[in-house]
């Protein structure tokens, strides 16, 4: 059967729709199309970026490793140093402590022992002298050395050595810590 379209012109539908739509709908899928083709472009560069940083990461990694055993290593040798320091000062040092003793000791005084307490800090002498104000006069000298502090008298009397009259007594001190001593001794 044969169509006829007996409507005037202006009332026909049209089947080819006008240029400027055709043109805007060209632009548009021409549009889609490029922010397709960055976005594929860019996507690409950004792949590109992520493989050169991994690459770089992978590189970089032993020396990160290393670089924190390093640290741990050295953070051992930190609190091995701590040690060794709190060892040294608390360390007794015993030439420079006798030479002093033995500077300080007036005539007419001699030791009989000497003895370290437990706490390694108290040094207690026992010796003999020949009068009450020489037993002072060490406990005076005693008191102004770098190596001792808190001179304590804990006994002193009189007795008979032969046919002379001494005085026995015992002392306590009270050791100072070398790095104390040493800087006294450097003053």
């Amino acid at each position: 059967m044969i169509k006829i379209n007996l409507l005037p012109r202006r009332r026909r539908r049209r089947v080819i729709p006008e240029v400027g739509v055709v043109a805007v709908l060209a632009v548009v899928a021409g549009l889609l199309a490029a922010s397709y083709a960055f976005y594929l472009w860019r996507n690409h560069q950004v792949a590109a970026d992520v493989d050169r940083i991994n690459h770089q990461v992978s590189l970089l990694a032993p020396k990160v490793a290393k670089e924190l055993a390093l640290e741990k290593q050295i953070e051992e040798l930190r609190a091995k140093e701590g040690i060794l320091k709190s060892i040294q000062a608390r360390q007794i040092a015993w030439p420079d402590l006798l030479t002093d003793l033995a500077a300080r000791t007036p005539q007419g005084v001699w030791l009989t022992s000497a003895s370290i307490g437990q706490s390694g800090q108290q040094f207690t002498l026992q010796g003999t002298a020949m009068s009450y104000s020489a037993v002072a006069g060490f406990m005076t000298n005693l008191a102004g050395s770098q190596f001792y502090s808190d001179v304590d008298l804990q006994a002193a009397q009189q007795s008979k050595l032969g046919q002379t009259a001494v005085v026995q007594f015992g002392l306590t001190l009270t050791m100072r810590p070398v790095q104390a001593a040493v800087q006294g001794v450097s003053r």
